[in-house]
C-alpha cells in the first residue's frame, strides 16, 4: 500500500513536472502575444481633430515599410512620440493634438506590425522603426537637437536607447517600466522569466547613462507598471531631471487628463529647451 502510495505520489510530481515544462516552452515561443498587441485598423486621425498632416511611409535600414503621420507648426522644435505596446496610431492623437497646441511639431508612428505598418513586433525592429523615424525628420530639416523623444510605456524603452545613440533635446518617459524582465517576474513568479526572455528593454541600467534632460510621469494608480518603477528611473538619471505625478490608471490615465502634470510638463520642458547647448 505504502509501495504504491509513493508510486502515484512520484506520477502526479512527473506529470506536474512535465506540464510545467510545457508551460516554460509555450511561453518561450509565444512569448511576444503577451509582449506585442498590435490593432490594424485606425479609427482616427489628425484630421479627425482638425490638425493639417501629412501621413506618409518610411523604409527602415531593414527594409520595412513604416507608417508615419507629421504635423508641422512652423519652424519650431519637434516631439516624437514613441506609442505604447497596443493599440495604434489612432488611439494617440487626443496626445498629437495637445502638444501641437504647446507649439511643437510632432511626429507619431506605428511600429512594425502595428496599424499599416508592415513586418512583425520586436525589440530590434521598433528600434529601427524610431531610428527610420528621426533619419526621416532630419531630411525634413530639424536638427537632432531640436528633437524631443516621447516614450509611452513600452515606448519609453525605445526612446531611451535612441537617446543614448543620437544627440537629442529632451527624453520623456511616460509611465515606463525598468525592463521586460522585472515585468515579468511581477506577473510571472513561477517561471524562470530571466531565461525565458528574448526580449530585454533594460531601461533601468540605460538610464544612467543619458546625457540629456529628461521628464519622467508616473502615477500611482498605475495597476499595469508599477509606481515604483518610474521612481526608481528618476532615481537613476544623472543628467537634469523632473519627475511628475499622474492620475489614474495605465490606460485610462495618463497625460492626457493630468491637468497639473499637463501644465508643469509644458513649462519644464520649455526650460530644459531654454538651457540647451
Amino acid at each position: 500500500m505504502v509501495k504504491r502510495l509513493v508510486i502515484d505520489l512520484f506520477l502526479i510530481i512527473g506529470g506536474l513536472f512535465i506540464i510545467y515544462i510545457f508551460l516554460c516552452f509555450y511561453l518561450y515561443f509565444n512569448q511576444d502575444s503577451y509582449i506585442f498587441f498590435p490593432e490594424e485598423i485606425i479609427t482616427a486621425t489628425p484630421k479627425t481633430y482638425g490638425m493639417k498632416y501629412e501621413d506618409l511611409y518610411i523604409v527602415t535600414e531593414d527594409k520595412v515599410k513604416i507608417n508615419v503621420w507629421f504635423i508641422p507648426d512652423g519652424d519650431g522644435d519637434l516631439i516624437i512620440h514613441c506609442n505604447g505596446n497596443g493599440g495604434n496610431l489612432s488611439d494617440r492623437v487626443e496626445k498629437f493634438l495637445l502638444f501641437n497646441s504647446f507649439g511643437y511639431s510632432v511626429i507619431g508612428f506605428d511600429y512594425r506590425g502595428y496599424g499599416k505598418s508592415e513586418g512583425k513586433p520586436s525589440e530590434e525592429g521598433f528600434y529601427r522603426d524610431l531610428k527610420g523615424v528621426i533619419d526621416f525628420a532630419t531630411e525634413k530639416g530639424y536638427r537632432k537637437e531640436k528633437m524631443i523623444l516621447y516614450g509611452e510605456s513600452i515606448g519609453g524603452g525605445v526612446a531611451l536607447q535612441l537617446a543614448l545613440e543620437t544627440k537629442c533635446a529632451v527624453l520623456v518617459l511616460e509611465s515606463t517600466f525598468t525592463s521586460i524582465k522585472d515585468m515579468a517576474r511581477i506577473y510571472y513568479k513561477l517561471f524562470p522569466t530571466n531565461l525565458l526572455l528574448k526580449s530585454d528593454f533594460d531601461n533601468l541600467s540605460k538610464i544612467k547613462k543619458v546625457k540629456c534632460p529628461v521628464i519622467i510621469m508616473h502615477s500611482k494608480e498605475d495597476e499595469i507598471v508599477p509606481y515604483f518603477m518610474g521612481r526608481k528611473l528618476y532615481e537613476n538619471v544623472n543628467a537634469p531631471k523632473v519627475f511628475l505625478d499622474l492620475e489614474k490608471g495605465h490606460n485610462d490615465g495618463g497625460i492626457i487628463i493630468s491637468k497639473e502634470a499637463i501644465s508643469k510638463f509644458k513649462f519644464f520642458l520649455g526650460k530644459f529647451l531654454e538651457k540647451r547647448q
